[in-house]
């Protein structure tokens, strides 16, 4: 079955074949300045502004300067009488006699 005198095949080695992929990110060349942050302050400071004119009570001064007063009536109700008795009197037995099917509250 074997041949001593036949020479051995040996497999060549076997190289891996390696695939490499370089991303290079830019920008464009563009330098990104402080936009957004400038944005951000502005629309900080805005809020503020709008938060101290709603709550310093500026909104209310023009209708004391100008001596706003309304008085409305208000609507006159009636009630209609209702004669109750002072005291009711009810007739309750001394005993009650419950008579039941035997299994009382069990589930079925």
């Amino acid at each position: 079955m074997t041949d001593p005198d036949r020479e051995r095949d040996i497999p060549p080695e076997t190289v891996r074949e390696t695939e490499r992929t370089t991303i290079i990110q830019t920008d464009g060349g563009r330098d990104r300045g402080g936009g957004g942050v400038i944005l951000a302050v502005v629309v900080i400071v805005a809020l503020l502004g709008l938060l101290y004119f709603i709550f310093s009570g500026n909104f209310n001064s023009a209708a004391d300067s100008v001596g706003v007063n309304v008085n409305v009536e208000s609507p006159k109700v009636e009630l209609p009488s209702v004669d109750l008795p002072d005291k009711i009197e009810l007739n309750v037995p001394d005993e009650i006699k419950v008579k039941t099917d035997g299994d009382g509250n069990k589930a079925r």
